[in-house]
């Protein structure tokens, strides 16, 4: 019988749950068939009145990301956490354990901060011997929910998520700095730019921009295409539109009206794809896609952030001079025009080779194997 790794999420975001796919995929990578893996969405599963609370991310984040924000700061404190944890455990924890019991992992991973101190509890409730390891998926700057000192091991994308980690309690022999995970698929495909825009219909020879704001669309994306198209920049735009059905359908039925080659995207898994045929992204300061940004060699343009959470990714991009930042659409533009010219493209490109660990995942997935 094989092995089984489960992984803890929640679907707060799309990042924690595109972490967890790509370890599993790395995972598979290098030992194809070898072991079971599973991946739970802890609140869906185990608490129906948690997965209400769950469920309001979403909505929040779109409509209020500066209450987002001061609940994020509330919530980074250890009494407060302590409390939360004890109402929350009524609702989940029974739940839980008898996931744990059923499942019988051989290892449990998790890639969301609030569902660690949980698990502890839930593991030591089964009675079973399971290794525990947390993969932290914010890069810089680290809530206080992700630490818990009785975890097996705590895997960090940075020196600075280390420091802050420590910081918070967790022993130092337990941190290991492995990068943010992304699915392998960002660094086994290396296609030729200029074959990967023929066969999507675009000028191979023309600079390439890839815009994104994240699974739903936000940010002031149509502004930008319009500033954009007013500069009239020797340019062509992917745009991926993600849920935003409205932005979407809206950017089809104008695509004649700009003044550059443009190709418009709802959700899709092709992102990988995508980066491949594009010199530069401008997007929010998602983890996740910053590291596959990286993994792929384009600077980066951030236009929007989360409150809390994001900050630090923001802070990142600027402070290792792998991007640039602004809200401001004519701003991005300027931005644009500024990467285009050869020397500050070329820093750039050098400092994102220094910075960027494509194989973060595998190094991951290697780290698990330690306790099979």
């Amino acid at each position: 019988m094989k092995k089984k790794i489960l992984y803890l999420f929640s679907d707060t975001g799309g990042g924690h749950r595109s972490a967890a796919t790509a370890i599993i995929n790395a995972v598979e990578h290098l030992k194809k068939g070898k072991y079971s893996q599973k991946m739970v969405d802890v609140f869906a599963e185990c608490s129906g009145f948690l997965n209400v609370f769950a469920k309001l991310y979403g909505p929040v984040i779109k409509y209020s990301p500066q209450m987002w924000g001061r609940l994020y700061y509330w919530l980074d404190d250890e009494k407060k956490l302590e409390a939360l944890e004890k109402m929350s455990g009524p609702f989940i924890l029974e739940e839980l354990t008898k996931l744990i019991k059923e499942e019988k992992p051989a290892v449990i991973i998790s890639v969301h901060p609030m569902i660690n101190h949980l698990t502890v509890k839930a593991i030591k409730q089964s009675g079973l011997k399971i290794p525990f390891v947390v993969v932290i998926t914010d890069p810089v700057t680290l809530h206080r929910a992700w630490i818990k000192p009785e975890v097996d091991r705590a895997i960090v994308a940075t020196p600075e998520a280390r420091t802050a980690a420590i910081k918070y309690g967790m022993p130092e022999e337990k941190i290991k700095v492995c990068g943010m995970p992304i699915d392998p698929k960002f660094f086994l495909k290396d296609e030729e730019k200029e074959a990967a825009r023929k066969k999507d219909r675009l000028k191979p020879k023309l600079f390439t921009i890839l815009l994104m704001g994240g699974g739903e669309g936000g940010g002031k994306m149509y502004d930008l295409i319009e500033a954009l198209s007013r500069e009239k920049l020797k340019v062509q735009l992917i745009v991926i539109a993600g849920r935003n059905k409205k932005l979407e359908t809206n950017l089809k039925s104008k695509i004649k009206k700009f003044n550059f080659p443009l190709r418009v995207y709802g959700f899709t898994d092709q992102v990988h794809e995508l980066m491949a045929e594009s010199d530069l992204i401008i997007t929010k300061a998602g983890p996740g896609t910053i590291a596959e940004a990286l993994a792929m060699g384009l600077p980066i343009i951030i236009t929007s952030w989360l409150p809390g959470q994001e900050e630090g990714n923001v802070e990142f991009v600027v402070r290792e001079n792998i991007g640039r930042v602004s809200k401001d659409p004519q701003r991005v533009v300027e931005i644009v025009k500024e990467l285009q010219q050869p020397l500050e493209f070329a820093e750039i490109m050098k400092n994102i080779k220094r910075v960027s660990r494509p194989q973060a995942a595998v190094e991951i997935a290697r780290e698990i194997f330690n306790y099979l």
